[in-house]
């Protein structure tokens, strides 16, 4: 598709640069899905019952989104000689890999009371500090090309680096379970040259560390807090080469400071921005409501209470997934060419939407591995929509810069992010609901069938409705390649204007 004015090029970053960014990807997924085991460890770990956990880890969410818009609008008018995003990126990197760090020393002997206090206040101060960092690193993405399609490929790549940690993230449980950290690591690797170089000796000591012994007593607590120490190195170092090699073109474009609340008045009356937030809101909801009840529905329904079965086919499905999405991910930006972004968030939409209408006939006790086509379906779908919200953004941006003259990255991806926890929290408190409506009785293997029933179709039901809406939000979004070429001519006359000499 042809941007319809040859003699305009748009900017695109070298590649180096936007290799460099997307690295900087691995510290704001590493770091969350770091924290994010810690449902499982404080409550098996620790022994924390697990609504108090629940509790504790939304509170940390909830403060940090309504944080979120204040800092990014803080980010955008912060001007120093790094630039404006770039010593968010390092204290923001800092500080969160000290408190994960930090998050895992409460000790089991303390009282329920106290180590729920340390897990609020430690996950307040990482979430607040990783909002910090992922914000900037959002923003600074947005900056690495004007090209329309490009974006889609900028998203695509964000895309991969989010799929690898992913499917990292996925055996960290595995490997904290490892006799290594029950046995002790230093002893293990003083134990490992005790003989010298003796291979047959160091094979033993390594297949003793590592092996699967059913029913040995584990030590997940010691294990988390190694594999974190690993996490934060990596997601430094990362933070850092991005920080070092990804160039600011905007660090000095806002000239004057507007007060918060006229930006964010100005941005939620953004016409564009608000429908794409909408979009977001129904297919969140959609997705992950119909995804919580359905880990219920494969366990008491499909494979009729046998939790190992059940949890064999979520694993299998969890990996081909994470695989199915790295073959998706090539599409990004051939979709933006040749069918424009607004295709990309109407195609995930009414696959869903036709995927969650047939799961009657799909959610069977009969054929109990249909479970895997939801499972495996659902994920590349999400990862389309949101690449396309990822590279749609910043064309909201230059919207907004020819609309009231200042970048605002920032704001906007703190908007963005302050929408994303929201859905979630709420996604969770209606899932939460929905299961006790159902009647569910966890504490038993066999439901009644009008149990069964009952929770299935309060899963496709608002399935339905949130997908219908999404839908229809992605049908109500106009901004396409002919807009933003036209805004592009706008913005670049208005820059080689303010350049030339008074």
């Amino acid at each position: 598709m042809s941007n319809g004015n040859p003699t305009m090029v748009a900017y695109t970053a070298p590649r180096r640069e936007i290799y460099a960014w997307a690295i900087g990807g691995v510290a704001t997924h590493a770091l969350i899905c770091t924290y994010g085991q810690a449902m499982n460890i404080f409550t098996v770990g620790f022994g924390l019952n697990a609504a108090v956990v629940g509790w504790a880890m939304m509170l940390p969410r909830v403060i940090d989104a309504i944080a979120d818009p204040f800092l990014g609008h803080l980010s955008d008018n912060t001007h120093t000689r790094w630039g404006r995003r770039k010593p968010f990126l390092i204290l923001g990197a800092g500080l969160a890999s000290l408190f994960i760090f930090l998050l895992w020393w409460g000790d089991s002997t303390w009282s329920h009371t106290a180590q729920l206090v340390y897990l609020t206040i430690l996950g307040t101060l990482f979430y607040t500090s990783w909002g910090l960092y992922s914000m900037a690193w959002t923003a600074l993405g947005y900056e690495l090309t004007d090209d329309y399609n490009e974006r889609s490929r900028v998203a695509a790549l964000a895309g991969v680096v989010t799929a690898v940690v992913l499917l990292a993230n996925a055996w960290v449980y595995w490997f904290a379970l490892r006799p290594l950290f029950k046995n002790g690591v230093i002893d293990t690797v003083r134990s490992l040259f005790s003989k010298g170089l003796d291979w047959a000796h160091m094979s033993g000591v390594l297949d003793a560390s590592f092996r699967t012994v059913p029913g040995a007593v584990s030590n997940e607590v010691n294990g988390i807090r190694w594999i974190t120490c690993f996490v934060v190195v990596i997601s430094v170092s990362a933070a850092i080469y991005a920080t070092k090699n990804c160039k600011e073109r905007f660090s000095k474009s806002n000239t004057q400071h507007t007060p918060i609340g006229v930006a964010l008045k100005a941005t939620f009356k953004n016409r564009p921005f608000m429908t794409l937030m909408l979009f977001k809101l129904c297919q969140v909801f959609g997705e992950r409501v119909f995804q919580g009840l359905l880990f219920f529905i494969g366990i008491y329904y499909v494979c009729q209470g046998d939790k190992n079965f059940a949890t064999k086919i979520t694993g299998q499905a969890g990996l081909f997934s994470i695989l199915v999405s790295f073959m998706v991910l090539p599409l990004i930006k051939p979709i933006s060419q040749n069918l424009g972004k607004r295709a990309g968030l109407i195609i995930p939409s009414v696959v869903a939407l036709v995927l969650i209408l047939v799961q009657p006939l799909v959610l069977t006790p009969e054929h109990p591995y249909l479970l895997l086509i939801p499972l495996l379906v659902l994920s590349p779908l999400s990862i389309i929509s949101n690449a396309m919200i990822a590279s749609i953004v910043p064309d909201i941006c230059d919207l907004d810069e020819l609309e009231h003259g200042n970048r605002r990255e920032g704001l906007f991806t703190s908007v963005v992010a302050f929408m994303g926890k929201l859905e979630i929290s709420l996604s969770v408190l209606i899932v939460g609901y929905l299961v006790t409506f159902s009647g569910l009785d966890q504490k038993i293997a066999k439901q009644a069938p009008e149990v069964l029933q009952k929770l299935l179709w309060l899963a496709i039901g608002p399935g339905i409705f949130f997908t219908f809406f999404a839908l229809l939000m992605a049908l109500r979004f106009r901004m396409n390649e002919a807009t933003m070429v036209e805004i592009r001519q706008k913005l670049d006359s208005r820059r080689a204007a303010e350049s030339l000499p008074s």
